[in-house]
């Protein structure tokens, strides 16, 4: 197995804070396309450090986004952590950010999967474990780097994440041990319920052969954004299906390996229409210590009334992890 090259760091404000930022070249097989595979093999990873406090006693959260979202929209945990006296670490999952093909930075899925249609790759569920994968893979480089570079071992380690950035940072907390805690907003770590949440009703139509033929006879004339939504949907619906596939990438099936003082809280809208707070809710009791907290008139990142979904995670990240503040 290849070993990353770790670049840098070059020094980085985010929210007016500084850090830095190392860049990390681990090749991938992905799409098996060279030029895709490349594109996507490396990934920056934003380090912040709470001034005042020994390393090897500072507690640290690394951070995941949702579906193609830069890391830079978790800024806002970079002062919110450093002020509890917690290190803050982010970077780009793939298909994301400075990882992404796209490179336009909305955090649109479907914009991302259009340029592996036009070099005639084919989105798959497949692609769905390698993807779990990959992220667990760097989420090991990334607590390897913060480690020998910065010195950050304490065992008060979190995963953070938004979204398809829950399920990822879960698979790394319980298939592989990484973290004491998991935080997860907008998501949960079920990945069958989650599929079926994003699936609309007319997925197994649209999915079908009838369907894949009017959608390419649809994207000659409407562009390829009509194909990827087709492939897309597809994806989904082989994972609502629940076969091997899901089964096998689904953070749930290592659920025995979370044991009683590892916690798991998620956070989530009560109007979020593509994550059933139901589902999240049920997925947190089945943790011997989890819990999920319901927020009125919040959405799926967008709050229709009260605090925004920032002010939101704030609290939640301060409550969970006060006992880790300096």
């Amino acid at each position: 197995m290849s070993s990353p090259n770790i670049y840098g760091p070059d020094p980085l404000i985010l929210d007016g804070r500084s850090g830095y930022r190392y860049w990390v070249h681990h090749p991938i097989e992905f799409m098996r396309k060279q030029e895709i595979d490349e594109r996507l093999s490396g990934f920056p990873v934003a380090v912040f450090r709470p001034e005042g406090r020994p390393a090897h006693e500072t507690p640290t959260v690394i951070g995941l986004q949702g579906m193609a979202a830069p890391y830079q929209w978790n800024a806002f945990l970079v002062p919110t952590l450093l002020d509890m006296g917690i290190a803050c670490v982010l970077f780009d999952t793939p298909l994301a950010g400075e990882r992404s093909l796209a490179r336009n930075f909305r955090g649109d899925m479907l914009s991302e999967l259009v340029p592996l249609l036009e070099q005639s790759s084919k989105v798959e569920v497949g692609l769905v474990p390698l993807l779990m994968e990959i992220v667990a893979r760097d989420i090991a480089t990334v607590v390897r780097l913060i480690q020998d570079r910065h010195g950050l071992g304490d065992s008060r380690q979190a995963l953070f994440g938004v979204s398809l950035g829950t399920l990822l940072a879960a698979y790394a907390f319980m298939r592989d041990g990484v973290g004491a805690r998991l935080l997860g907003t907008l998501g949960h770590a079920d990945l069958c319920r989650f599929a079926r949440s994003y699936t609309p009703r007319f997925a197994p139509l649209a999915a079908s052969l009838p369907g894949r033929l009017l959608s390419k006879f649809a994207g000659l004339l409407l562009g390829p954004i009509v194909p990827a939504t087709v492939d897309f949907l597809g994806v989904l619906n082989e994972l609502c299906a629940g076969g091997e596939v899901c089964i096998g990438s689904n953070p749930m099936t290592f659920l025995e390996r979370v044991t009683g003082e590892r916690r798991v809280r998620f956070l989530v809208g009560r109007e979020d229409h593509l994550v059933h707070p139901a589902d999240a809710l049920a997925c947190a009791q089945r943790f011997p210590d989890g819990a999920c907290y319901v927020v009125p008139g919040m959405g799926h990142g967008q709050g229709s009334m009260g605090p925004s979904f920032v002010e939101h995670v704030r609290y939640f990240v301060g409550t969970q992890l006060g006992d880790w503040r300096w």
